[in-house]
Parts: structure tokens; C-alpha cells; sequence
């Protein structure tokens, strides 16, 4: 697939631009050709937030956050939002987080304990050259589930990075949890969180190369539970804000391979040719419909749908879902031009057929 169409982005954005410095910076610092400029903006941007934080007013913040006017200026602002909560001097400390993808597998509802082996995880990463630095840090003894780790505002970070007995009294105040599992096929995002000296953010946002192997079967002994099936996919450390921003994709992209693989096979015990739609849906959302090719086997559309978060790249997840489908040796796929309603009832292959559409494998989708 070419990049020359890319599905509409329904994110719901201001109609109208919103009068706010924060605002103003990361725009100009999303769009502006030139260097100068952008470092400019950069540099006023990261002021302006460090500012908000130091007087624990976070209002502007709050409101740039919600009203960015599309997605580069919302990367804008969280970059350099991130860059202001990561130790900007050898007194501060460095906070991260390892994002886990789970696939987990079990006949009952059950709770999984969510133990962290520090002491190993340190060792492990004594191992690998670029990633020596977090062999060096303070793990928090059990991991945290996203929704605790998503409700950490940016005050709070702040705060945290501010000395070591600051991180200490932080980190003393997270209580370990266990997750819920369904019956059935899960997916599931937790981090293991840390912190350390300015130092660590050498080893942030690194790929894992040799040690991937290692830290999954870490995990996977970590966390192995009597009648649970249990894939554990550890991500690279990072910042808690990348960390969160990628923990989310990959779980949302792994939930999505998970469906669309047991959708495949289920449409293949009664039909020999599969039907995939794609196509943006109002709201916010893409669509990915599974069905037969011809109508009239009358199987029910399964429908997996993705909530586009701020910081998701619309064509990313249009490319992998391709090369997915690609893999399954699924070649009738054909992708809308034209966003669908946000209600409505779920478009099937025979009926995407008649829209204004095309096959990425077999067009380049250009206008």
C-alpha cells in the first residue's frame, strides 16, 4: 500500500482555534518550516509549562491538553510537556515506566497478582550495555495497572522528580493490586514503574534488541498463574508519558490482531473467501468489519473498532493493519474513502462494495 490516502481523522477538534499560549506554541512548533522557529517555540512552550507547574496551576494546561487543533499540535505539547517532568538537572530524578502487554487466556474469571521482580529486572538489565542505566534504579515491587498510572497528573510528576525522599514518598504511596481477568481472550496493559538519577534517560526509548528475549521470559515466570494462559510482550522503558502512549497503541494494536485472527478463522469454517472493510467512523473511531465475501452466506459482521486516542498515527495503524491482513493471506480488503456514521449499523463487505472505496492491494488509493 502506497501512503497516498490515509483514512479521514474524526477526532473531534475545535470548530474554532482556542486562545491559549500553550496553544500558540505548539502549533507554531508543529508547523512551522522553519529551525529557528521551532526552537524558538520550543523553548517558550517548555517555559511556559515548567512555570505552570512551579505554581500548581494547571488550568492553561488542562485546556491546551483538551483543545489541541489537531494531532501534530497535540504531539507538540506533549512532547515538550514530557521533556518538562524528566530530571533537567543531576538533582532531579528520572521517572519511567516498562509498559507489559498481556494476552491472557483462562476458562473462569479470575484475579492475576501483579508481583515485580525488581531484584532480577535490575540484573537483567545489568546484562545489555545500552540499557545498563536501569540496572541502576528503584522498581516499585508490583506493577500498575493503566488506570492508576493514566490518573497521575502532570503536578504530581512534577513534584516526584523534585529530590530522591520526594520519589520515595511517591512511590510509597502506590499499594499493590491484581488484575481482572475475564473468562475468555483478554488484552490487557500494565507498567512496571521506576526511577533513578538524570543518567537513566540514556536507556529511555531504546529498543530492547538482545534483551527483549530475556525480559519476556522474566515476565512470563513473574507472572504465571494456575489456569492462565499468559503472553507477556514487555515494551522498551520510557518516560511515564511515552511509556502510556505506547503501552495504549500496542495494547489496542494487539487486541485487534487477537480479534482479527479468531475472526478470520471463525468466517473460514463457513466461507472459503473472507471480507475485511476498513474505514474511519465519526467520533473518533476506525472501523475494521469481518465478514464473508459473498452475502449470501449471511454471516454476522464482526466488528473491531478503534477509539483514536490524541496521540494516534492514523496511517500507522492503517499500514499494520494491512500487513496483518497480508500475513493471514486475507487479499479481499477494501478501505472507504468516506467516514461512516457514528451510529449505524455495521457495513459489511457485499455492501462496502457499492461505496466509494478501493484494495489497497491491488491500487495505490490515490484520488
Amino acid at each position: 500500500m502506497t501512503a497516498s490516502f490515509v483514512l479521514p481523522d474524526t477526532r473531534p477538534y475545535p470548530e474554532t482555534p482556542v486562545k491559549n499560549n500553550l496553544l500558540i506554541h505548539a502549533s507554531a512548533l508543529a508547523h512551522s518550516s522553519s529551525a529557528a522557529q521551532r526552537k524558538l517555540s520550543a523553548e517558550a512552550l517548555q517555559t511556559e509549562i515548567r512555570g505552570m507547574l512551579m505554581q500548581n496551576y494547571y488550568l492553561g494546561l488542562s485546556v491546551a491538553m483538551s483543545m489541541a487543533p489537531d494531532a501534530e499540535s497535540y504531539r507538540a505539547l506533549l512532547e515538550n510537556l514530557d521533556h518538562t517532568l524528566g530530571a533537567e538537572n543531576d538533582d532531579e530524578i528520572q521517572w519511567f515506566a516498562m509498559p507489559l502487554v498481556l494476552v491472557a487466556g483462562c476458562k473462569q474469571p479470575q484475579n492475576l497478582k501483579l508481583d515485580a521482580p525488581a531484584a532480577a529486572l535490575n540484573a537483567c538489565f545489568e546484562n545489555y550495555p545500552h540499557l545498563r542505566a536501569l540496572g541502576q534504579a528503584a522498581w516499585l515491587p508490583f506493577l500498575l495497572p493503566s488506570t492508576v498510572v493514566s490518573e497521575i497528573n502532570a503536578g504530581q510528576w512534577f513534584q516526584a522528580k523534585q529530590s530522591l525522599d520526594a520519589a520515595q514518598n511517591f512511590a510509597a504511596q502506590f499499594k499493590a493490586s491484581e488484575l481482572a481477568l475475564p473468562e475468555g481472550q483478554s488484552v490487557h496493559v500494565v507498567f512496571a514503574l521506576g526511577y533513578g538519577d538524570r543518567k537513566t534517560q540514556a536507556a529511555l526509548g531504546q529498543n530492547l534488541l538482545k534483551a527483549g528475549l530475556p525480559l519476556m521470559q522474566l515476565w512470563q515466570e513473574a507472572l504465571a498463574a494456575p489456569d492462565v494462559t499468559l503472553f507477556v510482550n514487555p515494551l522498551s522503558p520510557a518516560t511515564p508519558l511515552h511509556a502510556l502512549t505506547e503501552g495504549s497503541h500496542m495494547r489496542q494494536r494487539m487486541a485487534m490482531d487477537v480479534f482479527a485472527t479468531n475472526a478470520i478463522r471463525a468466517i473460514r469454517l463457513q466461507s472459503p473467501r473472507v471480507g475485511v472493510v476498513m474505514a474511519a467512523q465519526q467520533g473518533g473511531s476506525l472501523m475494521f468489519s469481518f465478514n464473508a465475501t459473498d452475502g449470501a452466506f449471511e454471516l454476522a459482521p464482526q466488528i473491531f473498532q478503534w477509539r483514536l486516542s490524541p496521540t494516534d498515527n492514523i496511517a500507522v495503524i492503517q499500514q499494520n493493519f494491512v500487513d496483518l491482513m497480508a500475513e493471514c493471506r486475507v487479499e479481499h480488503l477494501y478501505m472507504l474513502r468516506e467516514a461512516l456514521p457514528e451510529a449505524g449499523e455495521p457495513v459489511n463487505y457485499a455492501q462496502a462494495l457499492k461505496l466509494d472505496g478501493f484494495n489497497p492491494f491491488f491500487s495505490s488509493g490515490a484520488v
